[in-house]
């Protein structure tokens, strides 16, 4: 028993049987890829962070919008404006969304229509688009899912609808990675299969490679996966592609290695398990270094804040678990198969020697200033020539995707900004439906607005980004100057009537009239004298005419009496009248003193009535003078900035239409509300972050001393994430590289043990990267005619970079740190050594890069060039370098100053001595320098 279990572990079964059964459970645990990528691809920012504190805010909105976010149906013309009849076909798809929302999780929908004072924020100038806002739970489903159905609802004959947001365009962009994922995997285990069938002429290496590389990928893609998923760990869009990268590469050297130092053992005739063991034994110190020196370089970045760089972090598990498996589970097969690993071509091909190196090292020994002015002069123009700028944007490698399609038509109609709005929630404990409340939002609302980079703004007092006249003072006071010219007017003409009034009530010709009055009562008193006096005689004549008529008898007599009967008669009528006349006189007497009684008392109220004219026409013209006065003051008023400010009246608060601006802007406490700040340029602009930073200035500045000083201040939108994300990157990125750099830097200067050499081989190391780095850029400006990089491609880069910097590198300290002659009698034969197996360095890393193109992603694309760049640089650079800086850090420490003087006086033949006698300083200066 105990015979076969040291059979057993001496041919490494009982490792074989570990990784089996690690690999199981690793398959079995394996979470959805694609759902990890989908829900934690993107950076996960801070609880502290202003987007996540306004997440919180939402949540706790109330009004039915807890928990939602806010999604754009775009509908558009592409011939030009929306006709009356496209117009009335989108009201009727927004109905029949209305009747299904709770289907779709819409818990509020707002439209030009049922929001008339938003409509130049939702229906663009141009009339060919028009937006309903959708306010979707995020406890309907997926975004995916959302997105689809939306999508098929808001269909319009003859017009082009989009349902766009920014979570949209997230999860439309990890879906385009998730899927081009699986195609980069398969492409890159298939081109490490023919990597190695090349190098090896052989089928089986490559199958033992292959196994090597999928079951150190599969346990941690499966450990990393589990960890994010669990345990709520950082994970990236790109993890799955980067731990693959990191783990092929490594894989295919030091499989290499192995497999190389193998087939020497082998075909000299040693045992495979004998000839297993000793590779591991030469090999294991190799291998420990580098996965050493990645392990650390790489698991240092979970240190960090930023999850994605702290995603990174998970390479360095890689690289331990890969570093394992090369020198457990490797030598398994070896063991087992031993020469047979290279079948069909068992024999050790005949290599050819490479000069490459020999000839540049010699180059670099003989004129080491001029080599180095040489790369200098290539690679530093190159280095420094450009600066790209990072590109955030999650959408630029999305192909045709409706939501980005759809963004792109809003940034066409309505600005660049308007796909990707910024909102600043302001809370405090005091209501906002007041005035004083009220005017310092407006306020707000106007000086954001003027600030650089802002297109627009909207707010609770301008839901439709511009001011409402009616709210403003200058148009209040407008109507007040209307109501005091009317009333200086209606003043003006009471003046002229109170002096019609004075002038037709004129005490001088009443009195007249009373006199008047008064001769007509005298002589009507005399007329009844006289009447009276004619009566009585009349009366007499009558008595004597009867008594005559009675006594004579004559004919004449008779006439007479005739003629006096006709008298009498006459004089019986003109008695009566003259009795009437008298009745008439004495009625005409009474009524005339009645009449001068009251002429005198009226004449005495027309003279009050007068004065008291006299008196209102002064109090008229001087209120006249007055009105005139605080006109002209209210016009200046008006046209002053004063009259600019926001002043509503209880009556306007308690209006319909401001009742509907609050529902639409404030929480259900009205102790909340959000200004929607529209920039002019994209999220990933080059000045977005400077002018997120100046928001947020002029806001703490304008609230300031203000009711609303103590308010809480929260940005959010896609800019602000985009910004924030571009803050932490760009201030820990150069930690990153620093970190990772200098402990290669550090370590490698522990294996040679020099400080010199190995400072001198990483700088030329980082020139090749950083001129890589500018040609790719070049490269693609020119093939795309987009030179940005998306902002993960240095961190991409960064894996295959390091990975060859530590490989090469750590060969060649080895090399210097176990040669026990002078340097300048190793730089030569040593760096030639070297380069013998660089070149097949040179082919694994650029063929493990390759498998990225098939993505057809700019990003994986950008990361190839820069790697298949660098490595071409690096290794025609490196032995110029190494051999230069390795000559003069000889040389240069030999040549006294004194003897530099000397040499200028003396002849030829004592210069000659003298550089003899120099040759062998060096030599102790070499030894002294090791």
């Amino acid at each position: 028993m105990q015979e076969r279990i040291r059979k057993l572990h001496h041919n490494r079964i009982f490792a074989l049987v570990f990784w089996l059964v690690v690999v199981f459970a690793a398959i079995v645990t394996l979470p959805n890829v694609k759902t990890i990528i989908q829900y934690d691809g993107q950076p996960q920012l801070a609880n502290t962070s202003q987007p996540v504190k306004a997440t919180q805010l939402k949540n706790t909105w109330g009004r039915n919008l807890n928990g939602t976010y806010t999604v754009n149906a775009v509908f558009n013309n592409p011939d030009g404006a929306l006709t009356n009849k496209q117009l009335a076909s989108v009201n009727k798809t927004v109905s029949e969304l209305q009747k299904r929302s709770s289907y779709y999780g819409v818990q509020k929908i707002t439209t030009m229509t049922n929001t008339p004072t938003s409509k130049p924020q939702l229906f663009s100038k141009d009339k060919s688009t028009e937006i309903v806002q959708l306010e979707v739970s995020h406890n309907q489903g997926t975004v995916r899912q959302m997105a689809s159905q939306l999508k098929s609802q808001i269909s319009t004959v003859g017009l082009n609808t989009y349902v766009t947001s920014p979570e949209i365009i997230s999860d439309a962009a990890n879906e385009h990675i998730s899927s081009f994922t699986l195609v980069v995997i398969l492409m890159t285990l298939l081109i490490a299969l023919i990597a190695m069938g090349i190098l090896f002429a052989s089928i089986i290496a490559p199958i033992i490679t292959f196994l090597a590389i999928l079951i150190s990928y599969i346990t941690t893609l499966s450990l990393a996966t589990n960890l994010a998923y669990h345990w709520n760990f950082a994970y990236s869009e790109y993890t799955p592609i980067f731990l693959l990268l990191g783990i092929s590469l490594f894989t295919l050297l030091t499989s290499f290695w192995f497999f190389r130092e193998l087939r020497n053992l082998t075909d000299d005739g040693a045992d495979n398990q004998a000839a297993t063991t000793k590779v591991v034994n030469d090999l294991g110190y190799r291998i420990l270094i580098s996965t050493l020196s990645l392990t650390i370089a790489f698991g240092s970045l979970m240190l960090f804040d930023f999850s994605t760089i702290r995603a990174y972090g998970l390479l360095g598990i890689g690289f331990a678990i890969t570093g394992i498996a090369s020198v457990t589970l490797v030598p398994v097969f070896t063991g087992m198969l031993g020469n047979s690993l290279f079948w069909p071509k068992k024999t050790r091909p005949r290599l050819k020697d490479h000069k490459l190196w020999f000839h540049l090292t010699k180059f670099g020994l003989w004129q080491p200033w001029i080599a180095v002015a040489v790369v200098l002069y290539l690679i530093v123009p190159v280095t420094f020539a450009n600066r790209t700028h990072l590109n955030y944007n999650s959408a630029q490698d999305i192909p045709n995707n409706q939501a980005v399609q759809g963004a792109r038509v809003l940034s066409a109609h309505f600005g660049q900004g308007k796909a990707t709005p910024v909102t600043l929630y302001l809370s405090t404990n005091q209501r906002l439906d007041n005035q004083n409340q009220l005017y310092q939002l407006d306020n707000l609302t106007k000086k954001l607005r003027a600030q650089p980079g802002v297109a627009a703004v909207t707010s609770v007092t301008q839901p439709g980004g511009q001011p409402i006249t009616q709210y403003y003072i200058s148009n209040q006071l407008s109507t007040i100057n209307e109501n005091i010219t009317g009333v200086v007017g209606q003043l003006g003409t009471v003046r002229n009537d109170l002096q019609s009034d004075s002038t037709n009530l004129k005490q001088k010709s009443l009195k007249a009239e009373v006199k008047r009055l008064d001769k007509l009562t005298s002589q009507t008193n005399t007329l009844m004298s006289d009447s009276s006096t004619l009566q009585t005689s009349l009366q007499t004549a009558l008595s004597r005419s009867t008594a005559a008529g009675t006594t004579s008898t004559s004919k004449r007599i008779t006439r007479y009496i005739n003629q006096l009967n006709a008298v009498n008669s006459t004089l019986n009528t003109a008695v009566n009248d003259l009795t009437t006349l008298s009745n008439s006189v004495n009625t005409a007497n009474t009524d005339a003193s009645a009449a001068h009684s009251s002429l005198s008392n009226y004449a005495e109220s027309i003279k009050a009535v007068s004065d008291s004219l006299k008196t209102s026409k002064k109090q008229v013209a001087s209120m006249q003078k007055s009105m005139n006065q605080i006109y002209l003051y209210l016009s200046g008023l008006q046209t002053s900035e004063a009259a600019k400010s926001l002043y509503l009246s209880p009556t306007q608060i308690a209006s319909g239409d401001f009742q509907q601006s609050l529902a639409n802007y404030t929480d259900a406490k009205v102790q909340s509300t959000y200004l929607t700040i529209t920039l002019k340029d994209a999220p990933n602009a080059k000045n977005t972050t400077k002018t997120l930073q100046q928001l947020k200035q002029v806001t703490q500045s304008q609230l300031r001393g203000t009711v609303l000083k103590n308010a809480t201040l929260t940005f959010s939108g896609q800019p602000v994430v985009t910004s924030t994300i571009q803050t932490q990157y760009q201030h820990d990125l150069p930690r990153v590289l620093l970190l990772v750099f200098g402990i290669t830097l550090l370590l490698l200067i522990l294996f040679s043990r020099s400080i010199l050499q190995a400072s001198y081989w990483f700088l030329t190391f980082l020139a090749s990267a950083f001129a890589g780095y500018q040609l790719t850029q070049v490269l693609m400006g020119w093939l795309t005619g987009n030179s940005e990089f998306n902002w993960q491609v240095p961190l991409l880069a960064f894996i295959p970079l390091t990975v060859l910097a530590v490989v090469e590198l750590t060969q060649l300290a080895l090399s210097y740190r176990f040669n026990d002659g002078p340097l300048l009698d190793w730089l030569l034969p040593g760096i030639h050594e070297v380069g013998q197996t660089m070149r097949h360095s040179l082919f694994i890393i650029i063929a493990g890069v390759l498998g990225l193109l098939a993505a057809e992603s700019q990003t994986l694309t950008a990361v190839t060039l820069i790697t298949i760049f660098t490595v071409i640089i690096f290794n025609l650079v490196l032995p110029l370098m190494a051999a230069s800086f390795g000559k003069l850090s000889v040389v240069i420490p030999a040549q006294k100053p004194m003897q530099f003087r000397r040499k200028k006086r003396r002849p030829r033949k004592s210069r000659s001595k003298t550089k003899a006698k120099a040759t062998p300083k060096a030599s102790d200066s070499d030894k002294t320098e090791k």
